[in-house]
C-alpha cells in the first residue's frame, strides 16, 4: 500500500496551502513536484503507517503555481488547527536550524549530516550541532477578577498578550517568571502555579506557562519592553493573541472559565 506524503513548504515566514476554498489543506507531493527543484533543504518530519510528512525551504526567487498559495505561519496554526501544531513548529525550528548551522561556530568548518538524525557535525574539527530549543516563560497574574495584559511594540494593532520573556543562563524558570514581571511591570507576584507547555516557533521556543496572584506594587510599565499594559476584568478584555491555539489563549480562557464558575457573592 502506498504512503500518502504531506509536504510543509515554507518560504519566508510563510506555508504553503492548496487553494481550495472548501477545505484548507498541506499540498501532497503531486502538488509541489513542480516546485521541488527550488527547495533549498528538506527534511522528513514523520512517518506513519499511512503517511509521511515532509518539511521544505522554498527558494523565495520561485514562482508560486496558480494550485498554491502562501500563508503566513500564525495564521496557519489557527486555520489549519490542532493536528498540524507540533508538525509546523516542528518544521519551522528544524529549517532554522540546518539553515543557521552550515558553519562551525568553533572553527569556521563546514558542516555535514552524517545520518537521518538532526545533527549536523563539523567536518574539521567534529563539533556536533543540534537543533535549539529556548526555554522561555509565559504568566497570567491575577488581581481578584483581574488579569494583568500587556502589548509589546510589534503585536498587531489592537492586540494584547501575556507577560513573557526568555530563561537566562544561571537561572530557573521560576526566577525568570518573577524577574520578567519586576523588569516589565514593577510589581511583585506570589502563588505561581505551573500550566502547562507549547513548542512555538517564533524563533524556537518551548513555553512554559504559570499563573500568578498579585502581591504588591504599582504598576509601572517598562516602556523599553511594553507599549502598554494594564489591568483588565475577566469579562471586559482587550483584542487578545491572534493564534486562538497559542497557550496564551489557553491561559486566559482557562482564568475566564475559573470566574464565570465562581458562585454569586450573596
Amino acid at each position: 500500500m502506498l504512503k500518502s506524503i504531506d509536504w510543509l513548504v515554507i518560504q519566508n515566514g510563510c506555508l504553503l496551502i492548496v487553494k481550495n476554498p472548501a477545505l484548507i489543506h498541506v499540498p501532497t507531493t503531486q502538488d509541489v513536484s513542480v516546485i521541488k527543484t527550488h527547495f533549498l533543504r528538506q527534511e522528513i518530519l514523520n512517518e506513519s503507517e499511512n503517511n509521511q510528512i515532509y518539511c521544505a525551504e522554498l527558494d523565495t526567487a520561485c514562482n508560486i503555481p496558480a494550485n498554491l498559495t502562501l500563508i503566513p505561519l500564525r495564521q496557519t496554526l489557527a486555520l489549519l488547527g490542532t493536528p498540524w501544531f507540533n508538525h509546523i513548529v516542528k518544521a519551522c525550528s528544524i529549517i532554522n536550524w540546518d539553515k543557521n548551522h552550515q558553519y562551525c561556530g568553533r572553527c569556521g568548518g563546514k558542516t555535514i549530516r552524517e545520518s537521518s538524525h538532526f545533527e549536523r557535525i563539523c567536518s574539521a574539527c567534529t563539533l556536533p550541532f543540534y537543533p535549539r530549543i529556548s526555554p522561555s516563560i509565559i504568566v497570567l497574574i491575577q488581581r481578584s477578577d483581574q488579569l494583568l495584559m500587556a502589548r509589546s511594540y510589534h503585536f498587531a494593532p489592537g492586540t494584547y498578550g501575556l507577560i513573557a520573556g526568555f530563561v537566562e543562563i544561571g537561572e530557573s524558570v521560576e526566577e525568570a517568571v518573577h524577574r520578567e514581571v519586576i523588569e516589565e511591570t514593577g510589581i511583585t507576584i506570589k502563588n505561581i502555579q505551573y500550566f502547562g507547555s507549547q513548542p512555538w516557533p517564533f524563533p524556537d521556543s518551548l513555553m512554559l506557562a504559570f499563573t500568578a496572584q498579585y502581591a504588591s506594587g504599582t504598576l509601572t510599565v517598562n516602556t523599553t519592553e511594553l507599549e502598554e499594559a494594564n489591568w483588565y476584568r475577566f469579562d471586559h478584555l482587550p483584542g487578545r493573541p491572534g493564534a486562538h491555539l497559542s497557550i496564551a489563549n489557553q491561559l486566559i480562557d482557562h482564568f475566564i472559565k475559573s470566574q464565570q464558575n465562581k458562585p454569586p457573592i450573596a
